[in-house]
């Protein structure tokens, strides 16, 4: 699925479709011509990884603790961290993931 620049928004849950990284998830946390992701593990807020939008998968899924900490600047590797790790565990068990 290849999607346009103005789908990508802050604190978006993406998969890498393409590279080393080939299906991992991660949070957008900045966009401009190219879009920059963290998985608060390997890919950190200080030095995120750059990955070109083709290569990027969004997923259709909003954490609400995470965007409110985007909102207050307040955002650090352990709630990027949490949030995914939500993510996975909800999907993996098949189920609606929510997260409050």
């Amino acid at each position: 699925m290849r999607t346009n620049m103005t789908e990508f928004k802050k604190g978006s849950f993406c998969r890498s479709t393409a590279g080393h990284d080939i299906g991992t998830i991660y949070i957008i946390v900045e966009t401009d011509s190219t879009v920059k992701v963290a998985d608060g593990r390997y890919k950190c807020l200080e030095n995120p990884k750059i990955k070109n939008p083709k290569h990027l998968e969004l997923i259709d899924y909003k954490d609400e603790a995470l965007a409110e900490k985007f909102a207050t600047g307040r955002l650090n590797n352990e709630a990027i961290k949490y949030s995914i790790k939500n993510y996975l565990i909800n999907a993996k068990k098949g189920q609606e993931v929510i997260n409050v």
